[in-house]
């Protein structure tokens, strides 16, 4: 049940309604009902697997705590972590690693029938984040089953985040208290700010994007559909992220923030710290700090930092593309580095090192993005050569399929980008701390619905990271 479908505007006012209507006691049952219709509307035959992570790391979770002995705890740690991984390696990585292994001995492994289970990228690295907080005594086990549960499928974010923490969600999902007037009223502005977002920014823009990047013709003029294509991303994703925080608001939860002003990062290690900002924080506090903490030295500290950003871009899709978009991005992040150094030798004026870090940012999103879309390796390469050469590709632009879209795209990309631009700046002219203005929330509302009535793209896509 995508957020900007008919079904889905059908159903969030009807639970809504039965949500403020009835008491705090019932209002679970009602969310646990509410979350398995949402996450059964795609395909019921994947709600075993949900229930059933759930079910392996509340066990496990509890064991760890009880254990006496060390052996123990790292036993059912392990355990936990086996599952979850097997789970996500059959599921998700399957069909990669059988490729390969295909082309190199010819042998068919292919499961040609498999089907990724929705969410599950993100359901699998929450709960397992459960037992590890557990497993380093940061947090104690929940004894109800039913509201572990919940906050595994909290039906806001469970299909594309944000990636939460149990010490944060679970006290909230415990209480589910009445929301106050002024919760759900900047809840449905975030709402219809994400609705804009995709509809207005991310789909209007998404048409050539697409057809770009996969025609056969190339350029330079690639590196600004490069650009494009992760301003669609960024789009598309801020929009599920802000819906699922304005409907948790709607109900007195708070979610996590996941995007803050990607774009005016000064480096890449601002960038992420900005980008996908739950997964970010779960890749470094469960696999790259722990790591560097045993290798604290060169090379190995580097090549922990490259390695993180590698799983970081394999989480988004099991192929090969996806492999070199982490690689490049881990590189381009230990690169800096050294070389934001010797530029700080020559003593130069402040601005010139900002909008020098800035262009670096932009520069490696427009030519990352090739490596998020373009699944065959071989065009990929291709793609990413001409934008080295000294063909311009005015042939991009020849094609007038998606032209009217894309220029309303565009135009709605700019605002969008003034809007994080004034939030950048920590002034109050932006949609989020405008919704925090009482007087000024009927009025967003009502502009916001008319843009995207009058200008979004109601052709139905998906949201990107459903595909994750």
């Amino acid at each position: 049940m995508s957020f900007t479908s008919l079904p889905f505007a059908i159903f969030t006012p009807l639970f809504l309604l039965g949500y403020f209507a009835i008491s705090a006691q019932k209002r679970p049952v009602l969310l646990a009902l509410a979350s398995i219709i949402f996450y059964t509307w795609y395909d019921p035959k994947y709600l075993p697997l949900l229930v059933g992570s759930a079910v392996i790391d509340y066990v496990a979770g509890r064991k760890i705590y009880a254990a006496d002995h060390q052996r123990d705890r790292k036993t059912w740690l392990i355990l936990s972590i086996l599952f979850n991984l097997g789970l996500l390696f059959f599921f998700k990585y399957w069909n990669f690693f059988a490729t390969n292994v295909q082309a190199v001995t010819g042998t068919d492994l292919v499961l040609h029938n498999l089907v990724l289970p929705l969410g599950i990228s993100f359901y699998t690295l929450q709960t397992m984040s459960y037992t590890f907080d557990i497993y380093r005594k940061k947090l104690k086990p929940e004894e109800s089953f039913f509201t572990y549960f919940l906050y595994v499928s909290f039906f806001p974010q469970l299909v594309a985040g944000p990636i939460e923490r149990a010490g944060r969600l679970m006290p909230q999902i415990k209480v589910l208290p009445m929301p106050s007037r002024d919760m759900c009223e900047s809840g449905m502005v975030l709402v219809a700010w994400g609705v804009f977002c995709k509809l207005a920014v991310a789909d209007n823009i998404a048409g050539f994007v697409q057809s770009a990047l996969w025609t056969s013709e190339g350029g330079l003029l690639m590196w600004g559909v490069g650009f494009c294509a992760t301003v669609q991303v960024y789009a598309d994703f801020l929009a599920y992220t802000l819906i699922a925080r304005g409907l948790g608001r709607m109900m007195g939860i708070t979610l996590s923030e996941n995007f803050r002003q990607p774009f005016f990062a000064r480096n890449l290690t601002g960038f992420w710290q900005r980008w996908h900002i739950t997964l970010t924080r779960w890749v470094t506090d469960y696999i790259h700090i722990p790591i560097a903490r045993r290798y604290p030295q060169e090379p190995w500290r580097s090549l922990t930092a490259i390695m993180a950003m590698v799983i970081i871009g394999l989480w988004h899709g099991a192929s090969w593309n996806f492999v070199l978009f982490g690689l490049t991005q881990g590189i381009l992040m230990r690169v800096w580095g050294p070389v934001s150094g010797l530029l700080a030798r020559f003593n130069g004026p402040e601005w010139l090192a900002k909008m020098t870090g800035h262009t670096a940012v932009l520069l490696t999103c427009s030519i990352s993005a090739p490596m998020f879309f373009i699944t065959d390796t071989q065009h990929l390469i291709s793609q990413l050569g001409t934008m080295f050469s000294t063909d311009l590709g005015i042939g991009i632009i020849a094609d007038g399929q998606y032209r009217e879209n894309f220029v309303v795209g565009l135009g709605m990309m700019v605002f969008l980008f003034l809007n994080d631009w004034n939030a950048w700046r920590g002034n109050r002219w932006n949609i989020e701390a405008l919704a925090e203005v009482p007087m000024a929330r009927p009025i967003l509302i009502g502009l916001i619905c008319a843009a995207v009535i009058l200008l979004g793209n109601f052709n139905t896509q998906e949201f990107i990271y459903f595909e994750f």
